[in-house]
This record gives C-alpha cells, sequence and structure tokens, in this order.
C-alpha cells in the first residue's frame, strides 16, 4: 500500500494548494480596493473537485479515484457578477478579509488533519510506541 500517495493525503494536498492560492487571489483583491476599474478575482476549487469525483463516484479502482482528485485543478476567473462602485471597482473589504479568514482557518484545518494522518502513519510504523 502506497500510503504516502493515499486519496486522503492527496486531497489535502490539492485542498491546501488551492486555499493557499484563495488567500493569494484576495490579498490581491485587497491590495486593488481602491484601484478603479479593478474587477474582484475568484479562486474556485471545490466545484471543480465534486464534478471530478462524480465522474468517478462508482469507480472501485483507488487510483482512478486519487488521479481524479490529482488532476483537479482550480480556476481563476474575475467576478463580473458583483455591484460595481462609482469607479467601476466591485471589491468590498468586509467580504474580503472575512473570505480570507475563512480561508486561512480552512487552511488550518486541512494541516491538522495531514498533521494527524501523518502522526497515525509514524505511530504504526513505530509498532505503537
Amino acid at each position: 500500500m502506497d500510503w504516502l500517495n493515499s486519496s486522503s493525503i492527496v486531497i489535502l494536498n490539492k485542498s491546501m494548494d488551492a486555499l493557499w492560492q484563495r488567500e493569494r487571489v484576495i490579498a490581491d483583491n485587497i491590495a486593488n480596493a481602491t484601484t478603479p476599474g479593478y474587477k474582484r478575482k475568484v479562486l474556485s476549487f471545490e466545484e471543480e473537485l465534486a464534478q471530478k469525483l462524480d465522474n468517478v463516484r462508482f469507480k472501485t479502482n483507488k487510483r482512478e479515484v486519487r488521479d481524479a482528485i490529482a488532476s483537479t485543478e482550480f480556476v481563476i476567473a474575475k467576478d463580473d457578477k458583483t455591484t460595481m462602485n462609482v469607479d467601476g471597482n466591485n471589491v468590498e473589504l468586509d467580504e474580503e478579509y472575512l473570505l480570507l479568514m475563512e480561508t486561512a482557518k480552512q487552511y488550518e484545518y486541512a494541516e491538522r488533519l495531514l498533521s494527524d494522518k501523518f502522526n497515525r502513519l509514524r505511530y504504526a510504523i513505530k509498532g505503537g510506541q
């Protein structure tokens, strides 16, 4: 068994990469909150992952599931749907700060899950000591 490439480790790794990138996108939005004409950016990952997992939902081959997770990419797009300010900028600082805190907490949680996974593996390798 390839413990270091299990589906749970692969999904945590992919999620952490996407969350880290989402923090960068949010930071760019915050930095450009007063730039006339700037359109906020959003990163979607969860939707892409859900779609990939739906495609392999009934697969029994773990490698196919793991490959579907590993091949999931995040998408960064401009948000043209939000109401714009007079200067054409659509960044709402309060919303961006809340999203930044939420993303940081999600990253922290994923990091904790990954750490716990490795601690369990270490415990098993050491024979329960």
